[in-house]
């Protein structure tokens, strides 16, 4: 059972990821062209996601100190670690954790390589993202 300023910092994230999302639903459409050409979108739009991958990995990180399990070293295996634990769905995890990896693709690569994980973030990852969400909501309130 989930210690209750555990609960709340789990919510706190869950609250501020779905803002993201919300602000982040305007660039759905986002193209290529506009992302390389217009730097503010660009920054705005990477930051959303950074923010929404390191707020996925602290919720990860709560839920697995409070299993009393070992927290792995890297994000992407810290997100998988819940799957194991059976916290989320296995594929779910995997996805996720998938969102990791963009984190520091975000940190590290040149525009043509961020700009594929980013459409495919817009595009596929968002509705993987809203689905943790709901399966974290689940789990910390039973």
């Amino acid at each position: 059972m989930l210690k209750d300023s555990d609960k709340i910092n789990v919510i706190k994230r869950i609250e501020f990821i779905q803002i993201e999302l919300e602000d982040l639903k305007v660039h759905k459409e986002l193209s290529f062209q506009e992302y390389n050409a217009n730097r503010i979108v660009r920054r705005n739009v990477e930051r959303m996601i950074e923010n929404i991958a390191n707020a996925l990995i602290d919720i990860s990180k709560i839920l697995i100190a409070n299993e009393n399990v070992e927290i792995p070293d890297s994000y992407r295996e810290i997100i998988l670690k819940l799957g194991e634990i059976k916290v989320i769905d296995i594929e779910l995890a995997k996805s996720i954790a998938e969102i990791a990896r963009l984190r520091n693709v975000l940190a590290h690569q040149y525009l043509d390589i961020k700009w594929s994980y980013i459409r495919n973030f817009l595009t596929k990852k968002i509705d993987d993202v809203y689905e943790f969400l709901r399966t974290i909501e689940l789990y910390i309130n039973n």
